[in-house]
């Protein structure tokens, strides 16, 4: 096995001793480790992927972190159910779609329910009427199933961009 030499600072030193006291001795192995997680990290942030953190849950809520591209954002609206489904659609760096959900009260209709006053509609929203969810989904097949028709179109077409243009898409105006 080839050997390397690394130098570190004075001032480094004592970091240097925790990580191979906590490697067991072994802080070549810790040190090849931090390596790769940095490469990983710097070849997702270049290809355009950050580090993304969204909370999950309706009551007991939890906060999800992944390495992202947003492709595309929307809004779906249900009326009859008063609620409304806000999308945040991701690309990861392993090829799959995360999405990010938010379904709340739909607050755009609140003018045209004379028997509610905002004031009231706004003392009956608790936090608990708010569901965020994160989905992953391995393909674009499985993933239009789960959007409306019009997001999973902007979806294709940030792709399509994506694949041509290396991630920009180039406007002929």
């Amino acid at each position: 096995m080839p050997n390397r030499t690394i130098y570190v600072a004075d001032a480094d030193l004592p970091i240097f001793e925790k990580a191979q006291q906590l490697a067991g001795g072994n802080l070549s192995a810790t040190i090849a480790a931090a390596l790769r997680r940095f490469v990983e990290r710097e070849e997702a942030r270049r290809a355009g992927f950050e580090e993304v953190t969204v909370r999950v849950g309706k009551i007991a809520r939890v906060y999800k972190r992944f390495w992202g591209r947003l492709l595309a954002r929307g809004l779906s609206r249900q009326p009859e159910r008063g609620r409304e489904m806000s999308y945040r659609i991701y690309q990861t760096p392993k090829g799959k779609f995360a999405v990010y959900l938010r379904e709340g009260p739909d607050w755009s209709d609140w003018r045209y329910r004379p028997q509610q006053t905002w004031l009231r509609r706004e003392w009956a929203c608790w936090p608990q009427d708010y569901d965020y969810r994160l989905e992953i989904y391995d393909s674009l097949e499985e993933l239009r199933a789960h959007l409306p028709v019009e997001l999973y179109e902007a979806v294709c077409q940030v792709m399509k961009a994506n694949q041509e243009e290396e991630g920009v898409e180039f406007l002929d105006i």
